[in-house]
């Protein structure tokens, strides 16, 4: 018995993680009772003080070279931008450390599923919709 209790106990783990939007992690402050058209793309990202981060946004992949927005980013370690739903986006952030570039890209695609029992009443949310650019390595 005890040879087949960590097995299982790590397929429901796998299970539970592998399933996109689930209601059991909603933040109910976040959902709406009307259906969103549009989502705000959250991208954590590192602060370069000395030239800031240049965060850019294309729509689908990178390769499509459809580009939507940039700026340059000084003082918040998270850039918000409001994004259609259902729609693939790719994210970089460009970090200029020791007169060495580095790139760090992501994406997201944002959805919207409805909860019915999770909250107090049924209501939308969004997920897929956040992205980490920060860098893997502690800067030198």
């Amino acid at each position: 018995m005890k040879r087949l209790f960590l097995p299982i106990l790590g397929l429901m783990i796998v299970f539970a993680m592998s399933c996109e939007g689930l209601e059991f992690f909603i933040n109910c402050s976040e959902c709406t009772v009307e259906e969103p058209h549009e989502a705000t793309l959250k991208c954590r990202i590192d602060i370069d003080v000395q030239n800031g981060t240049l965060v850019q946004i294309w729509e689908g992949k990178l390769e499509d070279s459809i580009f939507v927005d940039s700026t340059r980013i000084f003082s918040s370690s998270v850039f918000e931008k409001n994004v259609s739903i259902n729609k693939h986006y790719t994210i970089t952030a460009t970090y200029i450390i020791d007169n060495k570039t580095y790139i760090a890209v992501g994406s997201a695609s944002p959805k919207v599923k409805r909860a019915n029992s999770k909250c107090d009443e049924s209501c939308y949310y969004v997920y897929g919709n956040e992205v980490n650019l920060r860098l893997k390595y502690p800067k030198q």
